[in-house]
């Protein structure tokens, strides 16, 4: 078992595409179709999945072979993750904003069924890439080569973990355009920058528009896309906020406002 923190911002060949292409399906119903393909495109995968780990444990893609069942995001997140090698790499994320890799071999597995089910299926590598988001959440890409695609190579590897990157918000923003989220979105958000003009005068009006979206568990890149701003000016509205605030943390800052 590997876990690598993934560093670099830096873009990928041939991955602008693919995004593109996904973030025209916004708010479709082939979003998620969309997001997959790109991928599978790409780079060989026998195996594809999108889990989050959340209220909802659901997974939003699960691609499986035609005599596989589908995966119950339920069920996994209650009963393989708390001993799946996964799990430590979701314990070692120590903020929102970075990104972990986790290379895992049948070997890696300690449960024996579990093992074994790998084994059986010919596995030879599972990859996935996961960061956590809204808090206590958590959003994972996992992908899988058996023996006869032989294991990922790191050119490829470099390429899922900036798509990754860049279409982990791009889900955020397709549930809000097709319906999917809390409803109510917008007015709380609304509720909550007016909240913070009430109670820290000292913040300026974009800091408490990052801090509202900040407050709910919305991503740095989910807010860029919902203000229609760069990143990295949303880390520093952020960062200016915190320090007038005096706080270091999304769950501080929820704590002061939400109470």
């Amino acid at each position: 078992m590997r876990i690598d923190r993934i560093e670099t911002d830096s873009i990928s060949a041939g991955v602008m595409k693919p995004f593109e292409q996904a973030t025209a399906a916004l708010g479709s119903e082939g979003f998620y179709r969309a997001f997959s393909r790109g991928l599978e495109d790409a780079v060989k995968v026998d195996r594809l999945f999108l889990i989050e780990g959340s209220a909802r444990a659901q997974p939003l893609i699960a691609e499986t072979e035609a005599d596989k069942l589908a995966v119950s995001g339920a069920s996994y997140v209650a009963h393989f993750l708390p001993r799946d090698p996964l799990q430590t790499a979701i314990d070692r994320i120590d903020g929102e904003d970075a990104v972990l890799r986790l290379r895992v071999e049948p070997d890696d597995i300690v449960v024996p069924a579990y093992k074994a089910m790998m084994q059986r299926a010919g596995v030879v590598e599972r990859v996935s890439f996961l960061r956590k988001f809204g808090g206590a959440g958590w959003r994972c890409l996992t992908v899988v080569r058996r023996r006869q695609s032989g294991p990922f190579e790191d050119r490829e590897l470099d390429w899922l973990g900036c798509y990754y990157r860049l279409l982990m918000p791009l889900i955020d923003r397709h549930r809000a355009l097709a319906g999917e989220v809390v409803e109510g979105r917008a007015q709380r958000i609304e509720e909550l920058e007016q909240r913070f003009a009430a109670r820290f005068p000292a913040l300026t009006p974009r800091e408490r528009e990052v801090c509202a979206r900040a407050a709910i568990g919305v991503s740095v890149e989910g807010a860029a896309l919902d203000l229609a701003i760069a990143t990295s000016s949303v880390l520093t509205y952020r960062k200016r906020a915190y320090q007038r605030l005096g706080i270091s943390s999304a769950y501080e800052l929820a704590c002061l406002v939400l109470r």
